[in-house]
């Protein structure tokens, strides 16, 4: 059986589910089932999955770093370190950027586009973890052919003051956590279900 994936959270295994094409027919999203735990505290877990787009089942399992499953995660939480994805790369975390903005600005309701809105701000923050002294980031910032093969082409998208002048014309992240934590006392949807 293949390595766990090694995660910062088990958010973290959920967006990458997010982005991870399907083997069997190259589309997704992959959508959880259900979850197989460790014992508590080892922040093992397995995500019985299927496509979306074909319905093949497939199973990832992870081992996050913070300890938590998915009964357990803590809050919109990704990443609390410094510390880049390695199972995400930069252009993903764009990509999840821009398709949670889309969502948050295609709804009415303010809760949702406030949740949706913040999770499209930590993906942001995430992406720029990859970033060192230098304006564009390393290749090896980008884990597939396909994110690779973009990077090449349009290196511009890539720009970390782009990216910056982006996350300015958000709400700071402390400010819109402490109005997701106001919207949580009448909480709907599991944010992973936003596109349903």
């Amino acid at each position: 059986m293949d390595e766990p994936l090694a995660a910062h959270s088990f958010n973290e295994g959920r967006y990458y589910l997010m982005v991870t094409a399907c083997a069997e027919c190259g589309k997704g999203p992959w959508e959880i089932d259900s979850t197989d735990p460790a014992p508590p505290g080892a922040g093992r877990v397995t995500a019985h999955a299927r496509c979306r787009h074909c319905e093949r089942d497939q199973d990832f399992r992870f081992v996050c770093e913070t300890g938590d499953t998915a009964d357990g995660a803590r809050g919109e939480q990704i990443n609390p370190t410094d510390e880049s994805s390695r199972i995400i790369d930069l252009a993903q975390w764009l990509s999840l950027f821009h398709m949670l903005i889309e969502s948050a600005a295609s709804t009415d309701q303010k809760t949702a586009t406030r949740h949706t809105g913040l999770r499209a701000a930590l993906c942001l923050a995430e992406g720029l973890k990859f970033y060192t002294d230098d304006e564009l980031p390393d290749e090896s910032a980008f884990f597939t052919e396909k994110s690779l093969a973009v990077f090449r082409e349009h290196p511009e998208k890539f720009a970390r003051q782009r990216l910056r002048d982006m996350q300015s014309k958000l709400p700071a992240l402390p400010r819109m956590e402490r109005s997701v934590d106001r919207d949580e006392r009448g909480q709907g949807k599991r944010w992973w279900e936003f596109w349903k």
